[in-house]
């Protein structure tokens, strides 16, 4: 069973519908098996099935297992590759990484939510990590989270348009009325560094455009264009003394510290609820029409703004017949249905406000070799043929085919793709203002390479 897909099907956990949904929806989720436990506890059932005389090996007794259930994309966690990745931006480097797997992910990928442009980079890196890993440190350093359901893979930067699906929230402990409802709203927070740095040369204005209040969603309303301000990040062109960290955008930075402190804690025991669902609390204070009528435009969006949540993240704890049976008399062929036991079901939920863009935790890169060996190459794949010319681009630059990378041929079958640089900056052990030495490598050359700062994308011939 084990790397088999499967299917967990919850119906309407509550006995007799004592919870009236407007739907009955049953919930599915499709993935794959990745661990297995036996939990029969019954000695003869033992010795039924390990009887060395028996030529047919029967269960004659009930026996109970537990089962781990995985998205597809484990599967992706199961390797450490080395791939290279020239001139192109994340979403290629993400499609082709997929791509490798498309026969064995049997769901559908949806890049239709991503509305932003990414840049083509020069050099993109996977380092002694696994697909699943390199992937999740692409999307998450570039605002960029994904998520599935039964049938489809998800990878967005703006939310998924989906209807709203209106909850009725309930406080009252006892839910007399078997109420289908959120019963708590709660916060979680706790000190944390500071995280990023802005200024702005308008006094007026002196935040970033993010931190300007809006009450629309970011991507749907054009923010205030009058604020003009400087980002300051470092680069390690510009700085050999700053950590890798702080290459990444204040502008990411800032909407992750926001997502953590607008994120709320909800209790529900609503078991269809998916993520990515808007939902619209229903409660009598925000049920005043009149009033709202009567308020202008601004004070209505900011009241909807407290009931109107998207789910980012669902911990469900289900309690049904299979839990339960484990616990009776593993010889008593009683049908599970003729036992009567009670389920239970609740669930807790990441809401984020409508209006905040979720952006993922950031994820640290490898870290790089402190050296490696490479060829230099030319402009064929046929390094005999121009063994001894050079090849460079209009700064000097040259093309390297790096050692560490070549084992990923074979396992990719792929001839030379996935292992050679762009062109490279060679180091020169004497540079000044009148004076220096400068060589170029030529092909066929063995040459060292290093990485600046530790940055597994910023190699060079040293």
């Amino acid at each position: 069973l084990i790397d088999q897909e499967a299917i967990l099907s919850i119906h309407n956990p509550y006995e007799n519908n004592t919870l009236n949904f407007d739907t009955n929806e049953v919930k599915n989720y499709k993935g794959i098996i990745t661990y297995i436990k036996y939990l029969g506890i019954n000695h003869e059932s033992a010795l039924n099935i390990n009887d060395s005389a028996s030529n047919t090996k029967q269960i004659k007794y009930k026996h109970f297992f537990s089962f781990k259930l995985q998205s597809v994309l484990i599967r992706l966690s199961l390797n450490k590759a080395n791939r290279i990745y020239t001139h192109t931006n994340i979403i290629e480097v993400i499609k082709q990484t997929l791509g490798f797997y498309q026969d064995i992910l049997h769901k559908e990928i949806d890049y239709s939510n991503i509305h932003f442009n990414y840049e083509k980079q020069e050099l993109i890196s996977q380092y002694n990590e696994s697909d699943l890993d390199f992937i999740t440190r692409l999307s998450h350093n570039n605002g960029i989270f994904f998520y599935e359901d039964e049938n489809t893979i998800y990878f967005c930067d703006v939310y998924k348009n989906v209807k709203n699906k209106e909850i009725e929230y309930n406080p009252n402990i006892n839910n007399i009325l078997n109420q289908a409802c959120i019963s708590s709203i709660y916060k979680e927070q706790s000190l944390r560094t500071n995280s990023f740095t802005h200024s702005s040369i308008n006094a007026n204005t002196p935040l970033n455009l993010l931190s300007l209040h809006s009450n629309k969603v970011p991507y749907e309303q054009e923010l205030n264009n009058k604020a003009y301000y400087n980002e300051h990040f470092y680069e390690s062109e510009y700085s050999f003394t700053k950590s890798i960290d702080l290459k990444t955008k204040p502008s990411l930075k800032e909407k992750r510290a926001l997502v953590l402190n607008e994120s709320l804690l909800a209790k529900s025991n609503i078991y269809h609820l998916s993520l990515g669902d808007f939902i619209t609390l229903n409660y009598k204070e925000f049920n005043h029409q009149e009033e709202i009528k009567n308020q202008d435009e601004e004070k209505q969006d900011k009241a909807s703004l407290l009931k109107d949540f998207i789910i980012i993240a669902n911990t469900q704890i289900l309690i049904d017949d299979a839990i339960l049976a484990n616990s009776i008399n593993t010889n008593d062929h009683l049908n599970l249905k003729d036992l009567n036991l009670s389920k239970s079901y609740s669930n807790t939920l990441a809401l984020l406000k409508k209006n905040i863009i979720f952006t993922p935790s950031f994820k640290v890169k490898p870290k790089a070799p402190n050296s490696t060996q490479g060829i230099v190459i030319g402009e064929s794949k046929d390094i005999e043929s121009e063994r001894n010319t050079i090849y460079t681009d209009e700064h000097g630059r040259v093309k390297v085919r790096i050692n560490l990378y070549a084992n990923q041929e074979e396992l990719d079958e792929k001839e030379s793709l996935y292992h050679h640089t762009p062109f490279l900056r060679v180091a020169s052990s004497i540079a000044s203002n009148h004076s220096g030495f400068y060589h170029t490598p030529r092909i066929g050359d063995e040459v060292i390479i290093s990485f600046l700062d530790d940055d597994i994308d910023k190699p060079y011939v040293s």
